[in-house]
């Protein structure tokens, strides 16, 4: 498959987001994106749709530098449900940063979008409410690496309560997206559109799908799609099986100076060692102990999540279905070697030699 290219030098959003069209007085709109500065076509290449594991590689016929955006150009459909009543209907592009480049002209491509939010950072406290609510965090309140026109997310798919309880007063924006996508099961699709309707599209980010209500999807797999079935830790915790628990004071803000202490029994039930009553003979016949810090009170499903055993979930990578093409974002029942699983399309690979999807198990939430 042939793939061509444009390339751009950096959007700076230093100058960028100060270059803006007057379409009515006292309206100031930025100004999109320039025409690109040369086209190619790139070669020996593995591209990645979302990056949600892996940069991706090429080889390009032109001159390129370290740090210039370059989009890959396809012929494949990517309709958007921007609201329940309107699909935009536009050809797949991919687009990147040139993270490294050598003297054969191979390029490592970082997803735009996850370059965009490194090495920003936000404060933990701030972090609670509805995944649309994190989502408008990365995209609308940091200062990031690339320019932004505008972000979007189907807002049904997004109306999911969420909550985040994280050891440092800081977490890293990339590590916040991670977690948050896993959570709703939609990775972030970077597309060009003109979003002030001024013939001058710029970049945006958007959660949404080729639908507006997602159906899942129910297919089998063969050796036709030449499945590689891997299953990953999520959670590693299975070296602990006690927790001491500090809770910070609402109104100090400060931690107390004696911890809580849970353990489970052998019923896996969580026993709170403030309240138990029993004898120990039905807990753990050595403590493996651990240490969490909080800045609101757990629940008793979290706390009890960190001293199970190691959660597990499949993964599985196979070639797209001619017949029945899945794309990015898809929810999925798969049927493999007699076991079903459910989850969703976190990838897509293009290759010189067709497509190669990553589904990822799970439910939402």
């Amino acid at each position: 498959m042939l793939l061509e290219y444009n390339i751009y030098d950096n959007f700076n959003p230093n100058t960028m987001r100060y270059d803006t069209i007057e379409p009515s007085p006292g309206a100031h709109f930025p100004r999109g994106y320039p025409a690109p500065k040369a086209r190619g076509v790139i070669l020996d290449y593995e591209l990645f749709q979302t990056g949600y594991e892996f940069t991706s590689t090429g080889v390009l016929t032109t001159e390129a530098k370290v740090g210039d955006v370059i989009e890959i150009l396809t012929t494949q459909d990517n309709s958007l449900a921007q609201t329940p009543d309107k699909t935009i209907s536009q050809k797949l592009s991919l687009w990147y940063v040139i993270t490294t480049i050598d003297d054969d002209n191979k390029v490592v491509l970082q997803n735009y979008f996850w370059y965009m939010i490194e090495g920003s950072s936000y404060p933990t406290a701030n972090i609670y409410g509805y995944a649309g609510t994190f989502w408008t965090i990365l995209t609308g309140s940091l200062y990031p690496q690339l320019m932004l026109w505008g972000s979007n997310a189907n807002w049904e798919e997004t109306n999911l309560e969420l909550k985040f309880n994280m050891e440092a007063d800081t977490v890293e924006a990339k590590e916040l997206a991670t977690s948050l996508f896993s959570k709703i099961q939609l990775q972030p699709v970077t597309y060009s559109y003109d979003l002030f309707n001024l013939k001058s599209p710029g970049i945006v980010v958007g959660l949404l799908t080729n639908e507006w209500t997602r159906q899942r999807k129910k297919f089998r797999l063969d050796e036709l799609q030449n499945p590689a079935l891997e299953k990953i830790v999520i959670t590693e915790r299975s070296q602990f099986n006690f927790i001491n628990v500090f809770v910070k004071d609402s109104s100090t803000q400060q931690y107390p100076s004696r911890s809580k202490g849970y353990t489970l029994d052998d019923n896996d039930n969580l026993v709170a060692l403030n309240t138990y009553q029993g004898d120990g003979h039905d807990l753990p016949e050595q403590r493996t102990v651990k240490t969490m810090f909080y800045d609101k009170e757990p629940t008793d499903a979290q706390i009890k999540s960190e001293i199970m055993p190691s959660t597990t979930v499949s993964k599985i990578y196979f070639n797209q279905i001619k017949l029945y093409p899945i794309q990015v974002n898809d929810l999925v029942e798969i049927w493999y070697k007699g076991i079903v699983y459910r989850g969703y399309i976190a990838d897509r690979n293009f290759t010189p030699n067709g497509e190669r999807l990553t589904f990822v198990e799970g439910e939402r939430g």
